[in-house]
Order: structure tokens, then sequence, then C-alpha cells
């Protein structure tokens, strides 16, 4: 075998147990989200009509009492449900025919009943639920530990292999340079390494036959043998980059697809801490209410984290180009600046537009336009406390310059060639992104044909500043101009 295919073997097969963990781990949260679907679907509704009928009661509205009553009796899931619907028919047909108190009060109860018989079965659910994905978390665990040390051993295998040979080359070069001419190589492989120990071997048989006869071709021979141990430094620093554009794919592709698959449990997860914070489930503690509102937070930020990642992939492949149409480029920056707006003065900041009425129309997609107004907006909000925020467009040649400008904190000199590319933050800035913003920025400025810049000094402000090109009527009537 090749020293290549031994090295693209070894990728081959970590690239196969990535594929694996990550499948695994993708079937597994989709099974936890098809459980979480399934504990709303069988209790949720039952939950919301219990309590709407109760509502009901108080207003005296029995169309609406009826109507909940039936979606209840349409969704029986857990046991006693049925006597209970039963429960709330005969003592509804009593109410609503005399009206008296007692019968009120049972029937609150009943109806009571039906709700606390549905969040328990939620509860002890959501607590099965917790349990299966504590056993999955720890055989997923155990997974990846059998698979990290699968590929551990490989890689030490595999290095032995490579590594070995040349060793021994070099113990052989140094036995020769110190003038042992009688120093060879065994040769135990008939990859690209022991070739060249083979015509190694060759090579310094040949010098030992000469060492006595000429000094002259002992010189040349010399020379060919530091060319030759040379070259056997550009085999091993040779590099074929196919399998890490290959790599790149594949992550790209499983940051997608689990990216995808977590959106599910996420909403899940995001119903279930609306529902607490609504008290579905009872009361709440001050303590309780300030935790789950920090849940929601973070879920919030997730949940723009993955569709940031969604959107990028999307982006990447090709799925999302632009849909191309003439628009005046006043309209397109009035209309994403209407909603920026209040979000800027709330910070005390001053928000100006410089934006003339005969600026020329420019081939965009409205939506993604915006998007990349807004991100470069919310960026400046971020890094300035104090003084302003300006966007500016200008005519440049057959496109037009639009900039955005903060008096904020500014990007240190060695961060600004890096700034567009993912997951890029700069240290000690303010937090609040993942560092996708301006990287989908510049897919987006990019996609439409244009290109986006940055100019910015510490703690004087950054001017971002992206063009997009003119309509084709607009480049037609500067040509007959």
């Amino acid at each position: 075998m090749s020293l290549r295919a031994k090295l693209l073997t070894g990728y081959a097969v970590f690239i196969a147990a990535l594929i694996v963990l990550g499948a695994w781990s993708a079937w597994r949260l989709h099974e936890m989200g098809k459980v979480s679907r399934r504990i709303i679907s069988e209790n949720y509704d039952s939950v919301i009509a219990a309590q709407e009928m109760k509502e009901s009661l108080e207003r005296q509205d029995r169309a609406r009492f009826d109507q909940n009553l039936q979606k209840a009796a349409n969704n029986i899931t857990e046991p006693g449900e049925p006597e209970a619907i039963d429960a709330i028919r005969r003592d509804r047909d009593i109410y609503f025919q005399h009206s008296d108190v007692l019968t009120e009060n049972q029937l609150r109860a009943d109806c009571d009943h039906l709700l606390q018989l549905n969040q328990r079965a939620m509860l002890f659910k959501a607590e099965a639920a917790a349990g299966v994905a504590q056993l999955w978390f720890y055989r997923t665990l155990l997974i990846a530990g059998v698979l990290v040390a699968a590929g551990v051993f490989l890689a030490f295998v595999l290095a032995r292999r490579i590594v070995g040979p040349l060793q021994r080359l070099t113990e052989s070069t140094v036995r020769i340079a110190s003038g042992d001419l009688n120093a060879r190589v065994t040769v135990d492989s008939t990859d690209e390494v022991g070739v060249l120990a083979t015509e190694y071997n060759r090579m310094a048989e040949n010098l030992g036959q000469l060492r006595d006869s000429d000094m002259g071709k002992l010189l040349i021979a010399q020379q060919t043998a530091e060319a030759a141990i040379d070259s056997l430094f550009a085999l091993t620093l040779l590099k074929d980059i196919t399998h890490l554009r290959e790599v790149d794919r594949l992550k790209s592709e499983f940051i997608a697809t689990a990216s995808h698959e977590l959106r599910t449990p996420l909403t899940s997860v995001q119903l279930g801490v609306h529902l607490l914070l609504e008290r579905a489930a009872g009361e709440l503690t001050d303590k309780q209410v300030e935790v789950l509102s920090a849940c929601r937070e973070d879920c919030e930020r997730l949940d723009k984290l993955m569709r940031d990642l969604l959107d990028l992939s999307r982006i990447e492949g090709g799925e999302s180009k632009p849909r191309l149409e003439p628009i005046r480029t006043r309209d397109l920056i009035q209309d994403a600046t209407k909603e920026l707006r209040p979000q800027v003065e709330s910070r005390g900041l001053d928000f100006t537009v410089e934006a003339a009425v005969d600026l020329p129309s420019v081939n965009a997609d409205r939506s993604q336009v915006e998007r990349v107004l807004s991100n470069l907006v919310v960026n400046a909000m971020r890094y300035t406390k104090h003084g302003a925020i300006k966007i500016n467009a200008q005519p440049r040649g057959n496109s037009v310059a639009i900039s955005v400008s903060d008096t904020g904190s500014g990007i240190p000199q060695e961060y600004l060639t890096h700034i567009f590319d993912k997951f890029v933050q700069v240290p000690g800035a303010a937090t609040g992104g993942a560092g996708l913003g301006l990287a989908i920025s510049r897919l987006i400025v990019e996609a439409h044909g244009g290109q986006i810049s940055v100019q910015s000094e510490p703690d004087k402000g950054s001017t971002f500043t992206f063009t997009l090109p003119l309509a084709h009527s607009q480049i037609t009537q500067k040509k007959s101009a």
C-alpha cells in the first residue's frame, strides 16, 4: 500500500467514525423530539380544554363550555379520563338546568380533576423522558469514547508505520555523514518510503565503491546524496488537500443537519418554559421565575444561532440565491431602517441616513440586502455606547456603495483581515453574537456581485461598506450619457 493510500485510509476511518457518531446523535435527538411532541399532543390539548371549561363557567358561556368539553372527549389518552369526561357531562346537564352553587362547585371540581389528571400524566412522561435522555447520553458518551480510543490507536499504528522507516533513514544518513559508507537501511515496505530506502541503499553502495577510486566522482556522489536526502523531506511535506476539502464539506453538512434536528426539541423546551412561566403547572416562586426567564433567554439565543447556522449552510450550498430585481436605493434603505431606528434611538444614540432622492436603482434581493443592513446596524449598536450611527449611500462606478459608520470602540488592526470569517469575534468586545452575522453578510453581498470591506481604528469607530450593482437600465443610461 502506498504512503498516500495509508494516509487516505486513516482519514477515511476518522471520517466514518465521525459520521457514525453524528448519525447516532441525530437519531437520538430525533427520538427525543418525538417523545416531546407525544407529551404535548396527548395531554396539552386536554389541559387547555379543562382550563377553558372553568373559565366558561365563570362567564356562563355554555357554547364555549360544550366546545371545549368535546375537545377533551376527542383527546382521551389517559386512564380515568373517560370517567372524568362522563362526570363533567352529567354535572354540566344538571348545572345548566338548575344553576345552583353546589352543582357549579361539583362541576368545577370535575374540571379540576381532568386538569390534574393530564398534568400528572405530563409530569410522569417528562420524568420518563428525562430518564431515557440520560441513558442515551451515557450511551452516546460510551460510543464517543470507544471511537476516540479506536482513532488514537489507529493514529498511533499509522504513525509508527510511516515514521519508523523515516527514522531508520535518518539514522543511516547520520552514519554516512560521519564517514560510515557501509550503513544500510532495512527495506520492509513497498510504498514510496520503501522505494526511497532501496535507492538510498544503492546510492550508499555506489559511494562505497567510488570512495577509493576517484575523489571528483566521490564529490559528485556526495552532492547526489545530499540532494536525495533533501528530496526525502519534499516527499514528507507533500499534502493532498482533497481530503481537507471533503472534511470541510462533511463538517458543514453535519452542522446543518444537527442544527435542523435540534430545532424540534428546542421548540418543545421553549414551549415548556413558556407554559411554566404562564403558571400552567401551578404558581411559581420569584426565584423559579428568575431561573425560567434566564432559560427562555438562552433558548432564544440558541434558536437564533441555529437559524444563522442553517442560513449560512444554505447560502454556502447555493440554496439561497438572491432573487434580483430593480429597486430604488433610497426606498431600499428607508424600508430597512424603519424598524432599526427605534432600536438605535432607544439606546440614546443618534441615527442619521444620508441617501439622495436621485440615487440610481440597484439590482438586488430586497430581503437579503435588508438583512445585511440589519446585521451591520446591530453590530454597530453592540460596540457603540455613546455617539451616533450613520448610513450613507453614494454612486460608485457601475454600483452604489452603502456604508454604516459608528463612533464605537473600533476593531484592532490585526482582526480586520479576518472580521468577515465565520465565528470570528474581537476579544474584549461586547458579547451577544456568535460571529456569524458578518460572514453571512459577506456571502450575501458577494452573491449579488458586490464587495464588502471595513475601515476601523480602536476607540474611533468603524465603517463597513458594501456595494450593489446598478440595475441594467441605469447602466444603459450611463453609457448613453
